[in-house]
Formats: C-alpha cells, sequence, structure tokens
C-alpha cells in the first residue's frame, strides 16, 4: 500500500511540475518561486525508498521519544530522550539516567565541548556534564533554583545556562548568575555575549529591532529585524564570532567580529515556506541547521549547502549529519532513523517490486518485472516506467539483428516488435498454454533456437512453427561465441553441433557444474557463472577460477572495460583486470544501499551502476567507494588486580592477583559490525601481534616491570602503559644482594667440600704410601730368615759331615753375605752393581753348598750404567733361590742357573733368570704347598707398582717344554719412573 502511494505520489508531483514548465512563460515568478519546493517534495518522495536503519527501544533506547542527537569529539553519538541520555558507540547504547547522578530523566538538550565534556540540559535544579562516563552534576548558587535553560548556548568549552530572563555560567562548582534582565515580566532586553568587544545584544520593546553594545555598553551597531523576533523560536551564541536568531520561515547570523548580519530565508535557500522546531548547532567543527523536513550544512556564506530532505512520513523534527557524512533523524515516536552517506547517493525504482533481470535491448536497458511486465529506463528522468505490460513471470527479452526484431518471452507469451510494431506469437501447446516454445532465443545458421522446459526448439524465422526438437534438461543459458553454439546448463557446458548437445571437454575433463549464465570477456574467453562454485575464465580450451568467487551463486556478470561486476547472492564483487590478471577491487552490498544482497543481474550505464534485486532497482554511481564508518578504537576498561588502570592511576604494587584484564571497543555505526577483530600485544610480554574477534584481553601472573598495551585496528592505533612496583624482596638491589650471597655460600660450600675431598684424597695416599712401604719392609723381613734358614742348614750339613773346612769357608762367605744384607736393608732400592754382587754372593754360597751340581753365569749388558742404574732391593733373590733349591736341586743331574741383565732404553731393562732344573710343574708335583717366596713376590710386585715409583713386570715360562727337566726362564722389565 505505502509503494501503491508512493508511485500516486510521484505521478502526481511530475504532472504537476510539467504544467508549471508550460506556463512558465506566462507566469515565471510563480515558477521560480516554487520550483525549489518541488524539488524538495520529489526528492523527499524518492527518499521514501531509500533504505533507513530505525533505532527504537527494541535496540537499546530508553525511549522511542527523542530530542536531540550530537556527536563528540571522539565520535560517540548522544542521544537525549525523555527516560535518559544515551552514548552509542555504534555496537552497544549505554544509557545514563537518574540512577548515574543525573537530576532527570527527561533530558533535551545536550552540547559536547572540545574538552571531551558532554553538557546535558533539561528543566532542574542540577545540570553538569558527563566525562569519562562519570556523571557531574551542579546546583545553582541560589538555593532552590530550577533551569529552564532553553536558548542556552556554547563558546568553547564555556556552557551558558541561558532561560527567557537570565543567563548562568559554572564556576568553582556552581552555577552563578551572569545575566537577569528583563523587559517587563518576561521579554529579556540583553543577551550575554561572550567576545572581547561585543558584550551583549539588545531588543526594544517593539521587538522589531537589535543593538550591539561594547564592553562599555556603547551601542556600536543596530538592525532592523521587521518579524523576525515576533516569531523568535532560537537564538544564542554559537561560536566565539557568530550570533544567530532563528524561526519558523528564517535565520539570521551575526559576524561579531566585523558586526556584519545575514539574513536567509527557507523558501530561497532550500524551498520550504517554513519548517518546525529549525536548530543552529556547532556540530563536528561545521555549522548546520535542521528543522522538520530538512538537516543541512552553512557554507561560508551561511547558505544551506546539499540539504537532505527528509521523509515526510518518519515525521522528524531534527536531523544531523555526522563525521562520516550519514545522516540521522530524530522522532518523538520511532526512535531514531540512520542513514548511511553511500545510500545517500542511491536511488531506488520499482521499490519492493521483484526485478528478475536488467540488460540492453536494441539499444534500450529494460528491466523485468514480475506479473508486471518489461520497464524500460529512461536515461533523461532517471527513472523506469512500463514499457510492455505482462502479469506473468517474464523470461528474457532479446533482440535479433539478424531479423531486426525484439522479442519479449514470457511464461504464456512470446511477443515481438519489429517495425516499431508489437504482436504475439501464438503458443503451439492450447492444452496448458504455456509457452514452451522459446524461453530465450538466438538465432544460428538462418534458423532461430529457443530454450524450453525439456531442451531446444529449432524455429523457423518466417512462420515461427517449430521444425525440429534436441532434448537436454536444466537449459539455463544459450550463447553464441565464435561460430559455436554454446548451452549451459545444470550438468555444466554444451555445444550443440549438427543437430547433437555434446559435453565440451577442458583436458579430456567435462565441466559439470551448474552454470546459471554466460559472458564474453574477450574475442577469446568467456566467463561462466556458476550456481555455488563462483565464476571461471575460460577459452573453451582450460579453465581458471575467477579469484575469490569461490563457492559464490554468481547469478549473472557485467564486463567493462578492464573491470568484471558479478551479480551474487552475496552483493556485486568488482574486478579489475591488471596484467592479465584479475583481482577483486570492492564488495558492494546492502551496506552501500543495495535494497538486498541477492542480485539478479546488473549494467553499466554511463557513471551509474542498474542493479536488479527481488526488492526492486537501485542505481548507484559507478565509482561507489565505501566510507569507513570507523571512527576510533578505544580501551573501554582497563584493570590490573581488579583496580582501574587510568592516566592517574597506572603504577600498582606487585600482588598475588597480578592479573590484567583489558575490554576494548570501538566507534563504528556501519551495518556489519560482527566480525570485527583487533590486533595487540602487550610488550615486553609478547613480540608478535596477536589478532582476535574478541574484545577481552586477559594476561596473568604478569611480574614487576613496565608494559604497555598496544592495539590496533587498520590505521587506528592505541596503547596503554602500566608500572607493576615490585616488593622489597623483589626490587633489583635486593635480587643482586641475594644473587651475590647465593654464589659467596655456594663458593664458601664448595671450597670446604673441595677441600675435605683434597685431603682426604692426601690422607690416602700417603697412607697408601705408608702402608706400601711397612708391606715391602714386612716382605724383605719374611725374605731374610728364610735365606738364614737355608745358609744355616748348608752350614749344619757340612758340620755334620766333618767338613770342617768347608763349613768354616761357608761360615766365611755367609757372614759376609749376611753383614751386607743387613747393611742394605734399610734402603728401599739399591743400584744394580750391588744387586749384581749379592745375587753372586748368594749362589757362591749356594753352590758350596750343591758343590758341582749347581752351576751358575751371570751376563751384564755392558750398556747397562750398572752403577746408576737403581733396582728395589732383594727383588731377584728369591727367584734365584727359587731357581736353586726348587728347580736345580729336585734334578738327578747337574743343572746352570743363568742370570741375564739386557739394557733396553735409559730407563727400562730387562733381567732374565734361566734354570734347567725340573721346572715348576714338575716343583708342584713334589710338594703340597706353594713356594711361599714366589706368593710374596706377587705381592712384593703390586705394592711396588703402587707406590707410582716403579713400573715392573713379570712373567714366567718353560724353556724345555718337551723334556722332562723342562726347567724355568723368569723375565723381569723393570722401569724407573
Amino acid at each position: 500500500m505505502n509503494n501503491i502511494k508512493y508511485h500516486i505520489t510521484i505521478l502526481s508531483l511530475c504532472i504537476w511540475y510539467l504544467y508549471l514548465c508550460g506556463v512558465h512563460k506566462y507566469r515565471s515568478n510563480l515558477f521560480r518561486k516554487n520550483h525549489l519546493f518541488f524539488i524538495f517534495l520529489l526528492l523527499s518522495s524518492v527518499s521514501f525508498s531509500q533504505q533507513y536503519t530505525n533505532y527504537t527501544t527494541n535496540d537499546g533506547l530508553p525511549s522511542n521519544h527523542v530530542y536531540k542527537m550530537t556527536q563528540d569529539e571522539k565520535g560517540f553519538l548522544w542521544i537525549a530522550t525523555d527516560k535518559g541520555l544515551v552514548k552509542y558507540n555504534g555496537n552497544t547504547m549505554k544509557t545514563f539516567t537518574t540512577k548515574d547522578g543525573l537530576a532527570t530523566n527527561d533530558v533535551w538538550e545536550v552540547f559536547p565541548t572540545p574538552d571531551g565534556k558532554l553538557w546535558y540540559l533539561s528543566k532542574a535544579s542540577k545540570l553538569g556534564y558527563i566525562k569519562n562516563d562519570r556523571v557531574y552534576a551542579f546546583k545553582s548558587e541560589n538555593e532552590g533554583e530550577i533551569f529552564n535553560p532553553i536558548l542556552s548556548s556554547q563558546v568553547g568549552n564555556d556552557i551558558f545556562l541561558t532561560s527567557s530572563n537570565s543567563v548562568h555560567v559554572l564556576k568553582e562548582d556552581k552555577w552563578k548568575l551572569l545575566k537577569n534582565n528583563h523587559l517587563g515580566d518576561s521579554i529579556p532586553t540583553k543577551n550575554y555575549i561572550k567576545h572581547p568587544v561585543v558584550s551583549s545584544i539588545k531588543t526594544t520593546e517593539l521587538l522589531d529591532s537589535v543593538f550591539i553594545h561594547d564592553q562599555s555598553s556603547k551601542i556600536v551597531k543596530s538592525f532592523d529585524f521587521g518579524d523576525m523576533l515576533v516569531q523568535i523560536h532560537k537564538r544564542g551564541q554559537i561560536t566565539d564570532s557568530l550570533y544567530y536568531w532563528v524561526n519558523d520561515k528564517q535565520y539570521a547570523i551575526l559576524n561579531l567580529n566585523t558586526l556584519k548580519l545575514y539574513k536567509r530565508n527557507f523558501k530561497n535557500e532550500i524551498g520550504l515556506d517554513k519548517s518546525k522546531h529549525v536548530r543552529i548547532n556547532l556540530v563536528n567543527h561545521e555549522i548546520q541547521i535542521s528543522g522538520r523536513g530538512f538537516v543541512g550544512v552553512l557554507d561560508e556564506n551561511f547558505h544551506i549547502k546539499n540539504p537532505y530532505y527528509i521523509p515526510k512520513h518518519l515525521d522528524a523534527h531534527f536531523g544531523f549529519i555526522d563525521k562520516t557524512g550519514s545522516v540521522w533523524i530524530t522522532t518523538f515516536t520511532d526512535g531514531i532513523y540512520y542513514l548511511p552517506i553511500e545510500k545517500k547517493n542511491v536511488k531506488y525504482c520499482l521499490t519492493g517490486e521483484r526485478v528478475t533481470n536488467i540488460k540492453e535491448v536494441n539499444n534500450k536497458i529494460l528491466a523485468n518485472v514480475f506479473n508486471k511486465g518489461f520497464y524500460r529506463y529512461d536515461t533523461s528522468k532517471n527513472n523506469f516506467s512500463l514499457f510492455i505490460e505482462e502479469e506473468d513471470y517474464l523470461y528474457n527479452a532479446s533482440y535479433i539483428k539478424e531479423l531486426d526484431t525484439e522479442f519479449y518471452m514470457s511464461k504464456r507469451h512470446i511477443q515481438l516488435k519489429e517495425k516499431n510494431r508489437i504482436q504475439r506469437i501464438v503458443i503451439q501447446n492450447k492444452v496448458s498454454d504455456v509457452n514452451d516454445i522459446a524461453r530465450q532465443i538466438v538465432f544460428y545458421k538462418d534458423y532461430l533456437y529457443g530454450s524450453y522446459s525439456f531442451g531446444i526448439n529449432k524455429i523457423n524465422p518466417v512462420n515461427y512453427k517449430i521444425e525440429d526438437e534436441y532434448e537436454q534438461s536444466g537449459i539455463n543459458k544459450l550463447y553464441l561465441f565464435n561460430n559455436r553454439f554454446l548451452v549451459g546448463t545444470s550438468s555444466g557446458l554444451k555445444e550443440f553441433k549438427e543437430g547433437v548437445i555434446t559435453p565440451v571437454l577442458f583436458g579430456n575433463q567435462e565441466m559439470n557444474k551448474s552454470i546459471l549464465s554466460i559472458t564474453q570477456l574477450s574475442n577469446t574467453e568467456l566467463l561462466l557463472n556458476t550456481d555455488g562454485f563462483g565464476s571461471y575464465i575460460t577459452d573453451l580450451k582450460s579453465l581458471r577460477p575467477l579469484p575469490k568467487s569461490e563457492f559464490l551463486i554468481v547469478n549473472n556478470a557485467y564486463v567493462e572495460n578492464n573491470n568484471i561486476w558479478l551479480a551474487t547472492e552475496a552483493g556485486i564483487l568488482k574486478y579489475l583486470k591488471t596484467d592479465d590478471t584479475f583481482s577483486l577491487q570492492m564488495q558492494i552490498d546492502k551496506d552501500n544501499g543495495l535494497p538486498s544482497n541477492s542480485v539478479n543481474n546488473l549494467l553499466v550505464y554511463h557513471d551509474k551502476l542498474l542493479v536488479s534485486t527481488n526488492s526492486g532497482m537501485a542505481i548507484l554511481p559507478k565509482n561507489i567507494h565505501k566510507t569507513s564508518q570507523l571512527l576510533d578504537v578505544y580501551i573501554d576498561t582497563a584493570t590490573y588486580g581488579n583496580q582501574d588502570i587510568s592516566n592517574g592511576n597506572f603504577r600498582f604494587p606487585y600482588k598475588s592477583n597480578n592479573n590484567l584484564n583489558v575490554t576494548v571497543s570501538h566507534i563504528d555505526f556501519s551495518n556489519k559490525n560482527t566480525d570485527f577483530t583487533y590486533n595487540y600485544k602487550l610488550t615486553p610480554l609478547s613480540k608478535d601481534w596477536i589478532n582476535t574477534n574478541s574484545n577481552n584481553f586477559s594476561f596473568y601472573n604478569l611480574q614487576p616491570n613496565t608494559y604497555t598495551l598496544y592495539v590496533e585496528v587498520n590505521d587506528i592505533k592505541k596503547q596503554l602503559s602500566f608500572t607493576i612496583l615490585p616488593l622489597w624482596w623483589q626490587k633489583l638491589w635486593f635480587k643482586v644482594l641475594f644473587v651475590l650471597v647465593s654464589v659467596l655460600i655456594v663458593v664458601l660450600i664448595s671450597r670446604y667440600f673441595v677441600r675435605q675431598s683434597q685431603f682426604k684424597k692426601t690422607q690416602k695416599i700417603f697412607e697408601d704410601k705408608r702402608l706400601s712401604e711397612l708391606q715391602l719392609k714386612a716382605l724383605r723381613s719374611q725374605m731374610n730368615p728364610h735365606f738364614v734358614f737355608n745358609s744355616l742348614s748348608a752350614i749344619q750339613y757340612y758340620i755334620g759331615e766333618n767338613n770342617f773346612e768347608t763349613s768354616e769357608l761357608y761360615l766365611v762367605k755367609f757372614s759376609k753375605l749376611i753383614r751386607q744384607f743387613f747393611e742394605l736393608s734399610k734402603e728401599n732400592e739399591i743400584s744394580l752393581a750391588t744387586e749384581v754382587s749379592l745375587l753372586k754372593n748368594y749362589l757362591e754360597i749356594e753352590k758350596l753348598r750343591f758343590k758341582e751340581k749347581l752351576s751358575f753365569e751371570i751376563d751384564v749388558d755392558p750398556k747397562l750404567d750398572v752403577e746408576n742404574t737403581k733396582i728395589p732391593t732383594m727383588l731377584l733373590q728369591p727367584i734365584v733361590e727359587n731357581a736353586v733349591n726348587h728347580g736345580i736341586f729336585n734334578k738327578m743331574e747337574n743343572g746352570l742357573l743363568s742370570l741375564n741383565f739386557i739394557y733396553i732404553d735409559k730407563q727400562i731393562f730387562k733381567v732374565e733368570i734361566i734354570d734347567d732344573g725340573v721346572g715348576f710343574v714338575n716343583t708342584h708335583n713334589q710338594q703340597s704347598k706353594d713356594v711361599k717366596s714366589s706368593s710374596v713376590l706377587k705381592d712384593r710386585l703390586h705394592f711396588l707398582n703402587h707406590t707410582n715409583r716403579w713400573e715392573i713386570s713379570y712373567n714366567t715360562k718353560e724353556v724345555f717344554p718337551n723334556k722332562a727337566d723342562k726347567g724355568n726362564k723368569s723375565v723381569f722389565i723393570i722401569k724407573k719412573k
């Protein structure tokens, strides 16, 4: 119903406008006065169909009764309602009420100041500002005074509470009275001015003039105002150099510096006779004027430039333009309406209609409107009008150049237009009365070919009779390319050739994806648009996907020079060709003004982009670009151990609950505000950026240090620094002292254990050395009695034989040997010469005892320095003794004992003791116990080697292993270290 009314309104306005144009030469004055107003009405009607976003109580507003909106320095929107004051960042609405400190919830005026404060005004006993989400409220210096600041103004950071009879300013946390002048009971005579020259503006009793006073109260200028002051609506100082008056029909601006007055009326400026609720505001460093039906910006000469006309049906009383150029509109009943800047430049046609296609047919741009017909685009009026009425589903429209005929195909009809005459083709299917001749049509080899439900019809171009049929289900597109007849089907790309439909092969493989449409890219390449798999570029030999179109439903495409425009179910994708490569430039969707993201088709006409959707037509600028609605990123809350971090509170002592919790937010008024991501890092804890779509960051177990949190979104960068102070035991001096003490303790302990270990090692070496010496002495003491016993036995033998001479000789030699032994028994080592002498004396004594049975020989290598070469005392004697007493003694015949001293090097020599006795084997067979001196020798060699002064090896072997008397050879290799 609203759409029908809309079209009737447009038609009526057009007829009226044509009438005015017709009488222009007779009534030129009337035309000049009314053409602006007509344009306003026309634009308002067009704006009717623009897509606003409506914010109500369902979206977080405390009330749908909204007085005014403004935007502060940071970009936050402030919404004054009768049930509270709202701060909006595009994502969340924070409402301030009496619970937060307001004197009343009915707030009807707001002023943002450069110092970051948002001043709120209403009829109340306390008024003030909000800063950092904290409400500040101040009373009058006159106890109990109720403010009614209907004429208040802002100059810089100062707010002047101005009522009809007084002016207050905030000083020392009190609203103090500046002016209190009356004319009679209610008419003010002066208005307070903050200016270095002008002090006040005074009016007369008749309200027909104003007088400008300087600081000395002298009149410096006067102006005739006529009826402006009688119908006054608002007045006040708006900047440090501008003062204004405004009523329903006109406004005036006074330059306080030049004392020049600018008078303007709405009739001349925007074509309106009058407008209610007109206000002039300083918003985002520009002067905006708003009233019922419009909002605009004043230029340097205070004319209204680029006014935006608010549709009448919105019943809005105020509007303002934000930092991005978007429009916000307030109402008393329906909350807020929002129109992004992109949608301001979009024209909507056929609103609410299902427009299934748009294409150019024989130099005409046609839109297929379901159940309405084919509509033609009027390029001069930038609008569509009915061309061919058809109350049914429309298939296609085509122009066959060879026949100079246009074909318009719908579900039940085919209409021809040739030679400016339209006629219908008789449908052959009389049963269902359904068009089964052609849903789309091409001219190929002198025949028309049309697709239908089950295939392709071959149609006679003269009488339009079907001459042949070719079966193929699921046909979506017939396309002629380089003399090839291509068929796009739901099962892939086919080719019609010589009456046969066959698949087109790409490298021996079929293209089996559902093809919705085919678009020519160049003389050699096509674009295949699929159902759910994006678009593919092909030369009919190979395929390659169009980047970033994967898994999209691409309904159609339009190629313009180096640009590709895809009509998809996710909006429009624009591609640019560079060096034979297509790259995605932008995506156009509902945020940019499309009626729907489901786009059926599009067409580029000059600088316009014509888009058909199931919700109507949209005409966009071809060079449309996205205006970022992201104004700022800010740190909403930051706490360390439940303490707030702020500019004045950023140093905290270390505590056990040492966690950092941060909540960030952003100011972004775009409709796409759900996939927002942040980049952040906390230095020096982390070096790499972290990307997240969560606005809550947490860091745990922070140690004492100075930290900086960095947050980045696009080119917006924010940071927060804070310091965790160490406790006394975490400070540097304590850590250094602790390390030094720890190192000292470790050094002392290590030194103690090293000394203990060294002492134990030294003590052990000393004890081992002492033990070895004692053992050597004990071994020598064992060998001495043994030798003495053997010698005395020999003497006893001679005495028993009454051989006193031999006994005496033996006793003399024995006594000399004993004397020599005792002299050397105190020595650990003796010279090799002494050892040879001892052995010779010993063997001579044994020879006396054994007589001719024992023969011996001693051979000393002349290379040996026998005087300086040392040998352990009595080392060889036990072996020599064993060889005599156990080897030769047990032999039946005479025996020979040989001692060889052989030079090896300066430190090493070898000793060989060789006998031809019975050998060790026979000796052990004859005796039941081991020879004690041999066992003692092994022990002695062990201890000698253990002293680290000697390195002595000893081994024995049989001399004659194959004889009965095997003999024995003992070998010593002696090295003195």
